[in-house]
């Protein structure tokens, strides 16, 4: 059992956001911290949305644990409000005096535009915060926008990535680089679940924590995420929320994996 923080957002409506992967993990038996970043009302494609920022709440919660003596083995961050947030989550990670894996997921777009309430002052956010992570998963839309397609120019750095949801000839495939370049191949689903890429920040972290190989932890999470997508094609079709807790019983048993 590893001691998460789960830096994102809450979302109201159905299992996306820090909902999945707070029931993703907690499966997995790890020990979730979920610090909202915000509280929204439902998914922003669908638009007219209510949301409450959650800076405040931050400072207090993090100087609280500070002041418990709280310790983390893996951060991960993913949607950032406003550069205060940003500048809260930084100081919190340069002042802690031991040293958690910090996985940051830059949540900005997908399908090659970025989502409508990302501005400049975002990607400045998720560029900063670019610097003080281990291990990178952007999709490749972000990680067009982020400047992270030279994927050459990324194995001289000493962080790691996954891209996912890049395309070769049509054959979509994920990305993982640290001292080479390693690509998984997989069959795309024809429909859309929100999630998904929640879904797949907790699988990777899971298996990551276990086997402490890039490579392993990407092929096993995306050879996952099919199943997954797989069993709620089939059983529950349309349905826009992914009935996670009750397929992850199913792909591994019945048993806590």
């Amino acid at each position: 059992m590893s001691k998460i923080l789960l830096i994102n957002d809450f979302v109201s409506k159905g299992k996306i956001a820090g909902n999945i992967m707070d029931a993703c993990l907690s499966y997995k038996l790890h020990q979730c911290y979920f610090l909202p970043t915000a509280l929204i009302s439902h998914n922003f494609s669908l638009g007219n949305i209510a949301k409450l920022d959650t800076s405040s709440y931050i400072k207090d919660c993090l100087d609280s644990w500070d002041k418990l003596g709280f310790t983390f083995d893996i951060i991960f961050i993913g949607y950032v409000e406003n550069k205060k947030q940003k500048d809260l989550i930084i100081d919190y990670i340069n002042k802690i005096k031991y040293n958690p894996l910090i996985v940051l997921d830059p949540i900005m777009g997908d399908d090659g535009k970025l989502y409508k309430n990302v501005n400049n002052d975002k990607l400045e956010i998720y560029k900063d915060l670019l610097k003080i992570a281990h291990i990178i998963i952007p999709n490749s839309t972000e990680a067009k926008f982020l400047g992270l397609c030279d994927f050459d120019k990324l194995l001289a750095t000493n962080k790691k990535y996954l891209i996912t949801s890049l395309d070769n000839e049509n054959k979509p495939y994920n990305l993982a680089i640290d001292k080479d370049l390693y690509k998984v191949y997989y069959n795309k689903i024809d429909l859309n679940y929100g999630g998904t890429g929640d879904l797949f920040d907790s699988l990777f972290l899971d298996y990551y924590i276990k086997t402490k190989d890039l490579k392993k932890s990407m092929e096993f999470t995306t050879e996952d995420i099919s199943k997954i997508l797989e069993i709620q094609k089939k059983k529950y079709g349309t349905h826009p929320s992914l009935a996670i807790e009750s397929i992850l019983c199913e792909i591994y048993g019945g048993k806590y994996a």
